[in-house]
């Protein structure tokens, strides 16, 4: 890896971590939402910092390239926030469901009084 895609890994990784830490200060972003992102930007840290790791990774996991480990990875990656949005939309949309359900009885037994 070149030291320009070097330095731009890491200072796009610097930007993610603190792009996440804003956002849980400023907005509220739920902390176990963000400990995935900041997890994620210290992993890509890492691999800035040493591109010698997933190269030997790739390598031990029998993986032809190591950007098709990268990709990999990503892919993952992607997988598990994937995963953690359909777990909470599902709970969202119970949730919904039991308040349409106490406002129906709420507002019927209103209606009948």
């Amino acid at each position: 890896m070149g030291l320009k895609l070097q330095m731009f890994f890491v200072i796009a990784s610097v930007l993610t971590f603190i792009f996440v830490i804003k956002k849980i200060q400023k907005h509220g972003l739920n902390i176990d939402d963000a400990i995935v992102w900041i997890l994620w930007s210290i992993v890509l840290l890492i691999v800035s910092v040493f591109p010698s790791i997933p190269t030997l990774i790739s390598k031990k996991l029998g993986f032809m390239s190591t950007s098709n480990f990268i990709f990999c990875l990503f892919i993952f990656f992607l997988y598990i926030m994937l995963f953690n949005q359909t777990t909470q939309i599902s709970k969202l949309k119970e949730k919904q469901k039991d308040l349409i359900q106490k406002l129906s009885i709420k507002d019927y037994k209103n209606n009948k009084e």
